[in-house]
């Protein structure tokens, strides 16, 4: 299988290569316009997208904020429910992805989950509802008018957490963590 990263994408992988995800510019571009909304607040909301026929590369290609019964604060988020998952239907309807996790904003801190993330998540794996045992958890560290960061993990529905980090070998990405000035400027570049 040819490996080759498509340049409009940022390539995150475990270390032992089982999983990889390839996020969207555009999906990266909603999650940053949320968090400049939510200014000081967390922010967060679910990932869109599909998988390789393998399962193992999730392609994100769209992030959608918070439901509109969310509430929030500067160190915590309860992501609510309501319209999403007509969001969710419409996306499936229209053959362009289904839910394949969650992603949230720590304003001005660092993209380290917490405990209750992983709690989530572990809760999301195991959960019949979604639909989803692999559930990815991206976070948005920092300020992103300014110098942020990105984290990535996926958990299995067996409990094993793994931290995605960026592909050494992704031209388009230099670290996990870029400024938005460099950001902005290869959307700029990609036309978008």
């Amino acid at each position: 299988m040819d490996r080759a990263m498509p340049s409009d994408d940022l390539w995150f992988q475990s270390a032992d290569r089982m999983f990889e995800v390839r996020l969207g510019w555009g999906a990266l571009g909603q999650m940053l316009a949320l968090c400049r909304q939510a200014r000081r607040l967390e922010t967060g909301g679910v990932l869109v997208g599909r998988y390789s026929s393998d399962h193992r590369i999730a392609h994100v290609d769209m992030a959608t904020g918070p439901g509109s019964d969310s509430q929030a604060g500067g160190t915590w988020l309860v992501r609510g429910v309501r319209g999403l998952q007509k969001i969710l239907d419409t996306v499936w309807s229209q053959k362009r992805g289904y839910y394949v996790g969650e992603w949230h904003f720590h304003p001005s801190a660092a993209p380290s989950p917490s405990r209750r993330d992983v709690a989530q998540m572990r809760s999301i794996a195991t959960s019949d509802q979604y639909h989803c045992p692999e559930p990815l958890l991206i976070i948005i560290g920092g300020d992103p008018d300014g110098t942020y960061s990105l984290h990535a993990e996926v958990h299995t529905r067996s409990g094993r957490r793994t931290i995605l980090h960026a592909s050494s070998d992704a031209a388009s990405i230099a670290s996990p963590s870029e400024t938005t000035a460099g950001l902005r400027s290869k959307l700029r570049s990609q036309g978008r």
